[in-house]
């Protein structure tokens, strides 16, 4: 995990935030951190907003102050309260991907010298978060990758068959097993790293094809984690040949260029 901090501090200037953490010691050095499951409700309140929750598909139990948010159509939580899934696959979301929202006035210099200081309430913020499924809706613009990070146990992500753009990160958490970018708007791709933690190559499945992504296959390729067992990158600009690294992944199943 500390490798993966390590790699978001020096590549993106990305520290983690102390603020709305579930209590639990950081290894990486950090006191500890508090949240409650207000904070939980807030966050899904602020994806509502900002994905024009009333005219989802489904809504069910959303932002009705009488009904827990654990019980609110498409949210899996914990014992604790703690949202752990977030299911809203073809529900009709509309708008900017929801990593947060921030509260920034409009003659304030939107280059922050404490970037953390503004951030308010969103998807970065539900730290149990383990599985994200927002596929087959109409979500735009570009997902900023940094705060993200901070979700440790997230393993599933699947954004695809929206119209998003800009790059792919398929490396967007720290225990991500399954991340599909498919058929959206992306145009390039974020290389993968190599982290010296065996936990943090779990990635197992891997899908950007039929986007416009325009890259050379080996810098794309050259570090895949050595778990990979699915990548799927068809129907993109992807040119340039495949670097000898592939070779050396026992598990590589299927590779679909």
């Amino acid at each position: 995990y500390c490798d993966f901090y390590k790699y978001a501090e020096n590549e993106f200037g990305h520290k983690l935030q102390s603020t709305l953490i579930k209590a639990f010691s950081n290894p990486c050095g950090q006191d500890t951190w508090q949240s409650s499951t207000s904070n939980e409700r807030d966050s899904l309140e602020a994806i509502y907003n900002a994905t024009n929750g009333q005219n989802w598909t489904n809504n069910g139990g959303w932002m009705d102050g009488t009904v827990d948010h654990c019980q609110w159509y498409g949210i899996s939580c914990d014992a604790d309260g703690f949202v752990t899934g977030i299911d809203l696959r073809d529900n009709n979301l509309a708008g900017q991907f929801p990593v947060y929202t921030r509260n920034v006035n409009s003659d304030e210099n939107h280059i922050l010298n404490n970037f953390w200081e503004l951030t308010k309430n969103g998807l970065a913020n539900l730290y149990e978060l383990k599985t994200l499924d927002l596929a087959e809706n109409k979500l735009t613009g570009t997902i900023e990758y940094r705060p993200l990070y901070n979700l440790r146990v997230l393993a599933s992500f699947d954004v695809s068959r929206n119209q998003l753009s800009g790059v792919v990160d398929a490396q967007v958490a720290p225990s991500i097993k399954y991340a599909d970018f498919s058929n959206n708007d992306f145009t390039s791709m974020r290389r993968f790293v190599q982290y010296k933690v065996s936990s943090l190559q779990s990635l197992r499945f891997c899908d950007v094809s039929n986007n416009a992504i325009q890259e050379d296959a080996a810098d794309i390729l050259e570090d895949i984690p050595p778990n990979i067992e699915q990548f799927l990158a068809s129907n993109n600009q992807i040119y340039g040949r495949l670097p000898a690294s592939l070779d050396n992944l026992p598990k590589l199943r299927q590779l679909n260029m």
